[in-house]
């Protein structure tokens, strides 16, 4: 029997039911509002003054250093602020990173505690007359600030230890000259070598999250849709007016789309942040540009990106609808698909570990399987060279396994919707499939 036009009526009213609610709608927006929050943050923090550049205090107790300890230090913080930076250029205005001496260590030490200063840094010389440093402030050990002084202060002692030592200033410049490194990929197009690979990364790390949420939370959408006309008895008046195939074909449409329907908006929300973020800083006046650069990706590639996506939403809510027709309550979903969750996090936790080693023999491979190549292809493809016959075998692969998923859940969702008080269970399922038409 065909599965229009039926199919479609139920894909309508299921799309009408989840997007016309209010819990949809205030749902949507709110994300929406979020996102580009999230997106402008580097320009809110700029303009409460949380995100401005570190002032560092420096009180030096010591004797005869060689290298002057201010210049040094703020020259870590910018350079490590912007590697491409000109410490010597003369600096505008709270823009940089900001050292100075200070003559009265107590005052010092109540501007950081009273929050003014961002740390203070005494210079001493303990019984051996080594260099001994000592930094107030209350930033944790990861924080970059503290780490750029503590570097920098490791500059300093080596550099005072070697002029004890009778070592000529100039030949320490030259000993601790950086050497000539220069990294040959072994295909010259290797996007890893290029400067966006900082964007590309992130861009990786969202696709997979953005994948991983889709089909959690969307294909729960859709068992529960399936489940809540079971425990209501709708179902039962349904299936007078349409198959069960139409019926799952209709449910996986419908929901899915006013899932996808979500999405876009979320995504809409994300490229309007991005793009209002750096002509709301500039007109604030304060630093709001985002730490990395999104890179460009080739029409073909975005095209993938989308089949992929796609492809293993539809074949995942596929899976889901079937799960939600062996339950008869609500409360019940959970139980049925929760291997199809273990499933989907089985792929999400591969491709964070895939991402820092894109390469590897096991993510070409598992890039390849169906249930795990929507999330770890369109990284690879990010991140790496991936051949056009790699895509489209994963593709295909892909494709058929979508096919078989649809013929096994029509058959499973057939048996499952007349299903009432059972419990769901791999015998129960078996002996539905094998009576299903």
């Amino acid at each position: 029997m065909s599965l229009l036009p039926n199919a479609l009526h139920v894909a309508r009213r299921e799309y009408l039911f989840r997007v016309r609610g209010r819990a949809f709608l205030i749902t949507t927006a709110l994300l929406a509002v979020a996102i580009v929050a999230v997106t402008m943050v580097p320009t809110i923090l700029g303009a409460i003054g949380i995100a401005d550049p570190p002032h560092v205090a420096v009180d030096v107790q010591a004797d005869d250093i060689s290298t002057d300890p201010v210049l040094t230090i703020q020259t870590a913080l910018i350079i490590g602020a912007d590697p491409t930076a000109d410490p010597s250029a003369p600096p505008a205005d709270d823009e940089r990173a900001r050292v100075t001496r200070t003559d009265d260590p107590e005052a010092a030490d109540a501007s950081v505690r009273d929050g003014e200063l961002d740390g203070l840094l005494t210079i001493s010389r303990d019984a051996d007359e080594d260099l001994v440093f000592e930094y107030l402030g209350s930033a944790s050990p990861t924080n970059r600030t503290r780490l750029l002084v503590t570097q920098a202060a490791s500059a300093i002692a080596i550099a005072d230890r070697m002029e004890r030592a009778g070592v000529d200033p100039r030949d320490s410049a030259e000993i601790f000259q950086p050497p000539n490194f220069t990294a040959v990929p072994v295909d010259p197009d290797d996007p890893r070598d290029e400067e966006d690979f900082g964007g590309a990364f992130i861009l990786a790390y969202a696709v997979v999250i953005l994948t991983f949420m889709a089909i959690l939370t969307y294909g729960n959408w859709v068992a529960q849709s399936v489940a809540e006309e079971k425990s209501g008895r709708v179902m039962e008046l349904l299936i007078t007016a349409a198959t069960p195939r139409q019926l799952l074909t209709g449910k996986v449409l419908g929901t899915g789309a006013a899932g996808l329907t979500q999405y876009v908006a979320i995504v809409v929300a994300a490229v309007v942040g991005l793009l209002v973020n750096g002509p709301v800083s500039e007109a604030l006046g304060v630093a709001g540009e985002l730490p990395f650069s999104l890179p460009a990706v080739p029409p073909l590639d975005l095209l993938a990106f989308g089949v992929f996506f796609l492809l293993g939403f539809i074949l995942y809510s596929t899976l889901y609808a079937a799960a939600g027709s062996m339950v008869s309550r609500i409360e019940d979903v959970q139980q049925a698909v929760g291997p199809l969750i273990f499933l989907a996090m089985a792929g999400y936790f591969a491709s964070f570990t895939a991402l820092n080693d894109p390469d590897a023999g096991w993510v070409g491979v598992l890039s390849l399987v169906p249930f795990f190549s929507p999330y770890l292809m369109p990284a690879r493809m990010l991140l790496t060279n991936v051949s056009a016959g790699e895509v489209l075998l994963a593709i295909v692969l892909l494709l058929v396994t979508l096919v078989a998923a649809i013929w096994l859940a029509s058959r499973v969702y057939s048996a499952g919707v007349l299903l009432y008080g059972q419990r769901a269970g791999i015998r129960t399922i078996w002996r539905a499939t094998r009576v299903a038409r």
